[in-house]
């Protein structure tokens, strides 16, 4: 079973709710009208018990059992779920509880997979910040464990002795080394790539050559956009491709990148033979 706590719970001072409510408008934050959202918190805590008197199910954009935790309103959860009332469950009340108790974010889950000194690294990246800022994928710390478990064992062992490794502010140190993965790069197009770069080469190579990283990407994308693997030509082979035998980011390259959804079973070998021979080359050149 997955501990997923000290993501959603880091500490005492704050929490991440970026799950509720279960439905959400795509561009949806939580940083959207903190003001707002407070009063609406504020409330649904105070009036938990008339609402659980009268429960009535939500419309989706919003939840009356989504509220302050605690006295001093700095963490923000399910008022509704067992951990908050002795154990029994109260989110079917609201109509969502199967979508509730199955909610679970990407980040969550490249965060259970690291080992402890690599959590202890992100966590310590959001030290001060409220449950708000915590909760926005704006944070850096949801940026990075966008970029999946590889990517951010990388940064976290290169930065007990990279660049300013001994800096006193941990975040602004971390965003001026490894903010160019968000703010130059793309984890969706990037992903592999960069990972298999930083990896080889280290990241002080990946720094300097990132706009030559984007270029490499953009060269594999026109090759594979029209590329005809064997086995495509009859159509009743061809697999989604987040079901090959190959990592997720690089899924996410054919998908978002190439526009290729599909291929054939079995491609892997070739596909592959592509993407290193290109990796290969930029290593030893660039």
């Amino acid at each position: 079973m997955l501990n997923l706590a000290s993501l959603c719970f880091p500490d005492r001072e704050k929490s991440c709710f970026f799950c509720c409510p279960p439905i959400r408008e795509p561009e949806a934050d939580p940083l959207d009208d903190v003001k707002g959202r407070s009063e609406i918190f504020r409330q649904n805590r105070r009036h938990l018990q008339g609402n659980l008197a009268h429960p009535r199910e939500i419309p989706g954009t919003s939840c009356w059992g989504l509220g302050f935790l605690d006295d001093r309103e700095q963490q923000v959860g399910c008022l509704l779920h067992p951990l908050q009332n002795e154990g029994r469950e109260l989110r079917h009340l609201t109509g969502y509880q199967f979508k509730c108790a199955n909610a679970l974010c990407r980040e969550a889950r490249v965060f259970a997979e690291l080992n402890q000194d690599e959590k202890s690294f992100c966590l310590n990246l959001c030290r001060g910040m409220d449950s708000f800022t915590y909760s926005s994928r704006s944070n850096p710390l949801m940026r990075l464990l966008a970029w999946e478990k590889e990517m951010v064992a990388l940064v976290a062992a290169e930065a007990k002795t990279g660049p300013r490794a001994g800096a006193g502010n941990k975040l602004a140190v971390f965003i001026e080394n490894y903010g160019f993965l968000w703010q130059e790069l793309d984890f969706r197009l990037d992903g592999y790539l960069a990972t298999r770069i930083a990896g080889r080469k280290g990241f002080g190579f990946l720094r300097r050559h990132r706009a030559a990283v984007v270029r490499l990407r953009n060269g594999i994308i026109a090759t594979l956009e029209n590329y005809r693997f064997a086995g495509e030509e009859g159509g009743n082979n061809m697999r989604p491709c987040h079901t090959l035998a190959i990592p997720l980011s690089l899924s996410r390259l054919l998908k978002f990148g190439a526009g290729r959804w599909e291929l054939p079973k079995g491609c892997e070998g070739q596909l592959m033979a592509i993407i290193e021979n290109r990796l290969a080359g930029f290593c030893d050149q660039a």
